[in-house]
């Protein structure tokens, strides 16, 4: 197993968007100083609490503070670009980071963002432009392309010119990724489908059996292995040389505020809070306790503790391969958070490195509760 890290980034209010980018930046240099896999940023272009819409400015601007650590899209929205120049602009950035970079694609979670990029039809448009980045990455020669939103024409080589010329450094193209959030989540069956990289996020850990059985069902149709070692699970991770001292942190803490003022208000109006907490029958957002869920649903503790946590985790979805763990603003307690970095690498990591998963054909796996066809 390895350990990664996400940077959607829940931006605090009352951190500057720079002061914000300073930080996310320290955040990934100590992941990929303390042996974290890969650090994945997303994309919006309308959310304070998330506001970063050019992943690969981010990424471009990590690499040249990082030695190791995978640089991935988490996700590029390509219905909000035009296909072509997206797809070249992942190309330039493979080369630049030979080949460390893996990229995420989505259709977008946000109308706001939808609506300000002119996206009427997400899913549809969305389709048509991963087909159009693909057809970039793996045709080779001239050739005309007649879609429903976009159109264009590769031209043949010239060789004065010497173009068009970009292909990826990675062939066909990066590894590419998607992730799935509901219960029921069909783009995991698409990714399974297409053999990209599949990624939960993990809400409540009751649906990630569901996930991966629904990853399971697009692999076997379209005759792609599925293995359990490529599956990302992101998830709340914050530890501490105690348990006490993590939950505090937590608790009273950016992890806190994010859920308070953004995240379970986000999550009531999208009908998500039966889904994270189950156990807890009809509830609001404000009567949850943060502290419950710190210390029973998220990885939160000393690293005895968090070992002890994540291994509800690996039994209810069977296991996967790398434990992705959200960024927050700890500004205020930056030494605290790169002790957090440092008991992940050294304590944590040490102890599932070794961890490999048995992949079960979808025959020989129990359909979880509630999964519909």
């Amino acid at each position: 197993m390895d350990i990664g890290l996400f940077l959607v980034p829940f931006r605090a209010p009352q951190t500057s968007l720079k002061d914000g980018y300073d930080w996310d930046m320290q955040v990934i240099r100590w992941a990929d100083e303390y042996g974290l896999s890969e650090v994945w940023v997303a994309e919006h272009s309308t959310m304070r609490w998330e506001p970063v819409c050019s992943p690969e400015l981010y990424l471009a601007a990590a690499l040249a503070q990082t030695k190791q650590i995978k640089l991935c899209t988490g996700a590029n929205v390509p219905a909000h670009h035009n296909p072509v120049a997206l797809a070249h602009r992942l190309m330039q950035l493979d080369h630049m980071s030979q080949g460390r970079l893996i990229v995420g694609l989505g259709a977008g979670a946000y109308p706001s963002d939808h609506k300000i990029h002119g996206n009427d039809n997400p899913p549809e448009k969305m389709a048509e432009a991963v087909d159009i980045m693909r057809k970039v990455w793996e045709t080779k020669g001239a050739f005309k392309y007649e879609g429903k939103y976009w159109q264009f024409e590769i031209p043949e080589y010239d060789a004065i010119q010497q173009g068009p010329f970009f292909e990826s450094f990675q062939k066909p193209h990066p590894p590419l990724a998607m992730a799935g959030l509901s219960p029921n989540s069909k783009t995991l069956t698409e990714a399974g489908r297409n053999g990209y990289l599949p990624m939960s996020f993990n809400v409540g850990r009751e649906y990630l059996a569901g996930h991966w059985y629904r990853y399971m069902q697009g692999a076997e149709a379209a005759g792609h292995a599925a293995d359990r070692n490529q599956w990302r699970v992101a998830h709340n991770i914050l530890v501490a040389d105690t348990d006490e001292e993590a939950i505090d942190m937590a608790v009273n803490g950016a992890m806190g505020q994010a859920y308070r003022e953004w995240l379970l208000p986000g999550y009531e109006r999208g009908g998500f809070l039966p889904v994270m907490v189950p156990e807890l029958g009809k509830v609001t957002a404000a009567d949850i306790d943060i502290e419950y869920l710190a210390r029973e649903k998220w990885l939160v503790g000393s690293p005895d503790t968090i070992i002890k946590k994540l291994q509800r985790d690996l039994d209810a979805s069977g296991g996967f391969g790398t434990l992705i763990h959200f960024s927050f603003d700890y500004l205020d307690q930056a030494e605290k958070y790169r002790r957090h970095f440092e008991l992940l690498g050294t304590e944590v990591l040490p102890r599932i490195k070794n961890l490999k998963h048995k992949t079960e054909t979808l025959a020989q796996l129990k359909r979880p509760d509630g999964i519909k066809d």
